[in-house]
């Protein structure tokens, strides 16, 4: 399996991701028409919904269409539509996250739910992925619908499966990796197919761009609760440890409660979650902290990235596959 090189992946330090400057300049025009797209809703709804818009994102998924798109005939229109539609299914279902979860902040600003209330919130999520559905209809793409109808239901069940499992001990490191398959991974390698669908690519290449994204988001997702356990506040957007307030168990928590043979401190966190104290919050953290846990779960991302990598290999594009393997250094770099 091919190893990351640390002197490749500098040299997408910068945090910048290092693809097409056709690309970049379309990332650009994917943005403008979010814009117009989300503030068509009826008052408050558009002002609801610009609020999450606002609140910024990586737009990693619209990049993926846009590069998968490149893989043969490169149909701007078309692909736009479907670059917006998966952003807009993505920021639906944060917004549904945040209500779940009773999250007062996202990426530094104040949630949907916490500002509105929930009715309102659902309101707004419901109008995001309403309006992804009405663009993807207009594809007239019977397949690109089905994909992403699967994925609307992989996500569903993603939700359902992390609410089932919140502050269960008995929780598995397979149920874990069935949950951010299915709530994460699955919106990244819907992306990549529907740029390559939309480009007219093989069968083959579909099918790589589909193990690709699958792999990539794998990685995102691991790397995500990561930093949720390792990063500052500031960089979060939101305090340190939401995982372990809400009773998710990550690989991180998983490999902490296997080394230290389910510590009696750090199981009545997660099980109390949010009704534990800051003191009893920042001693769990302590006892994860103090095992390997972390390293071992940057290296399970890793070798998802390296799967994700090494599938680029059989991609007949070399523009995409330039792009590709410039996304995968990027998801690793913006945690070194």
């Amino acid at each position: 399996m091919r190893r990351i090189n640390k002197m490749e992946a500098s040299e997408v330090k910068s945090h910048n991701i290092n693809i097409s400057p056709n690309i970049k300049n379309d990332l650009k025009r994917v943005e403008e028409k979010l814009t117009q797209i989300v503030s068509s809703g009826d008052g408050r709804l558009a002002q609801s919904s610009l609020v999450i818009l606002e609140a910024g994102g990586k737009r990693l998924r619209p990049a993926l269409v846009l590069i998968s798109g490149a893989m043969k005939h490169y149909d701007l229109e078309k692909l736009m539509s479907a670059a917006i539609a998966v952003e807009l299914i993505h920021m639906a279902s944060l917004v549904h996250d945040d209500i779940v979860d009773g999250a007062e902040m996202r990426r530094g600003v104040p949630t949907i739910n916490f500002t509105w209330g929930s009715h309102m919130a659902t309101a707004t999520g419901d109008f995001l992925f309403a309006t992804a559905f009405v663009l993807l209809s207009k594809l007239d793409n019977s397949r690109a619908m089905d994909i992403m109808s699967q994925t609307a239901l992989d996500l569903s069940l993603g939700e359902l499966q992390q609410m089932e499992t919140a502050h269960s001990l008995a929780q598995t490191i397979d149920d874990y990796l069935t949950v951010i398959r299915n709530k994460t991974a699955t919106l990244f390698s819907a992306s990549c197919q529907l740029g390559g669908l939309i480009s007219g690519a093989s069968e083959e290449d579909i099918e790589a761009l589909k193990i690709y994204g699958e792999n990539l988001g794998m990685a995102f997702q691991i790397f995500d609760d990561l930093l949720d356990l390792s990063g500052e506040k500031r960089s979060l957007g939101k305090p340190i440890g939401v995982d372990l307030r809400d009773g998710t168990i990550t690989m991180p928590i998983l490999f902490a409660l296997e080394e230290t043979e389910l510590n009696s401190h750090l199981c009545r966190v997660i099980i109390k979650g949010g009704n534990s104290t800051e003191d009893e919050m920042e001693k769990a953290i302590q006892i994860i902290h103090g095992t390997k846990a972390l390293l071992r779960t940057r290296e399970e991302a890793n070798k998802y990235v390296e799967k994700a990598i090494d599938t680029l290999s059989s991609i007949s594009s070399e523009e995409t596959r330039r792009n590709l393997l410039s996304i995968g250094y990027f998801v690793v770099d913006r945690y070194c």
